[in-house]
Formats: structure tokens, C-alpha cells, sequence
């Protein structure tokens, strides 16, 4: 799962393509609370195997979405991608939602 901030404009998702890119790439963002499908422009590049993808989106606090990949030849990475502005180590997904007396 990837975790961006809600806050920032500016996001980059660092991950492991499921082969290297040769040509353009398109990024499908679907928020699961709305469905609402999103396609941002991005930049990528590729170090050491793992893949670095730049794009600028308006994501909502706490909603979930699925990342696609893709280029002509197929499906480079599917995965979920989370907005929270919790830091990343202390993450959890119930944060603030339940409470026990």
C-alpha cells in the first residue's frame, strides 16, 4: 500500500514495475468512496530496479484508492494507495475511528 499526504499537490509513488517501461506511461487513479476514475499526467523514472512516478492530484483525507500502471504492452503495477496525514511508520487504519469506553 502506498501512503501520499492529502495536503500536498505534488506526490511521487516509489514502487516495483512488474517490467520496464519503454514508452509512455498512464496512471489510473479510482477513489473507492466516490468512483470516481482520475487519469493525472506524470513523470517517471526507473534507479536500481525500483520505479518513481510523479504526478499532481487533489486527494481527499482517509479515502482509499487503486493505482493502476500501464503503457501499450500491458499492466506495469497494480496496487491501493491510501491519503493520511498520519506519518507513515505510525500508520493505522482505524486511526481515530473507533472508540472504546
Amino acid at each position: 500500500m502506498i501512503l501520499v499526504i492529502p495536503t500536498d499537490t505534488e506526490h511521487t509513488a516509489s514502487l516495483i514495475p512488474r517490467y520496464i517501461p519503454l514508452d509512455i506511461i498512464n496512471v489510473t487513479l479510482y477513489n473507492e468512496a466516490t468512483q470516481v476514475e482520475s487519469t493525472p499526467l506524470n513523470n517517471y523514472s526507473i534507479t536500481n530496479g525500483i520505479m518513481s512516478v510523479t504526478f499532481d492530484f487533489n486527494f481527499i483525507k482517509d479515502d482509499k484508492y487503486q493505482l493502476k500502471i500501464d503503457d501499450t504492452n500491458g499492466i506495469i503495477y497494480r496496487g491501493k494507495l491510501i491519503a493520511t496525514d498520519q506519518d507513515p511508520q505510525e500508520f493505522k487504519q482505524t486511526n481515530d475511528l473507533y472508540y472504546y469506553e
